[in-house]
């Protein structure tokens, strides 16, 4: 078993003063001459089931057959026909109205029908009419459309 890189020199702190803190609070009040002997080793024996306990899980849970269904331990890759949502390719050109501030995401209409899209990064006020120029699963890009002005 590996130790997360970011868990670190803060990770330790923090796990630390928890202990700590979890510690205090089953010491509650301890007056001067009291021994601190038994109340040390109920929070260590309790700690130590604690830890077996969930040691015990961690190591059954992946292949026990009464939990099997909790995990999934497969995949679903593209190569094999899963898709998880087809490309709106057809949308592609098409022109709309941001019914949302795209801030860059928001909400489109695009041929009668209100879609989640995004800019390339830009900020566009509701209203602004609008084209979709990328589709890649649910995601559709859209950029400010041309308007065409009336010579005069």
């Amino acid at each position: 078993m590996a130790i997360h890189p970011k868990f670190g020199f803060l990770g330790g702190m923090l796990m630390g003063a928890l202990v700590l803190g979890l510690l205090l609070v089953m010491l509650g009040r301890v007056t001067a001459g009291q021994s601190l002997a038994p109340i040390l080793t109920g929070a260590v024996v309790g700690i130590v089931i604690v830890a077996s306990v969930a040691y015990g899980i961690w190591r059954q849970l992946p292949s026990s057959r009464r939990l099997e269904g909790i995990m999934h331990m497969g995949s679903q890759p593209s190569a094999e026909g899963y898709v998880s949502a087809r490309a709106r390719m057809e949308l592609i050109g098409k022109s709309g109205v941001a019914v949302s501030e795209l801030r860059p995401v928001g909400v489109a209409e695009i041929e009668g029908e209100r879609l989640d899209v995004t800019t390339g990064g830009a900020f566009l006020p509701a209203g602004t009419p609008v084209m979709v120029v990328h589709a890649e699963g649910m995601r559709l890009v859209v950029k400010p459309a041309e308007t065409r002005r009336l010579p005069g």
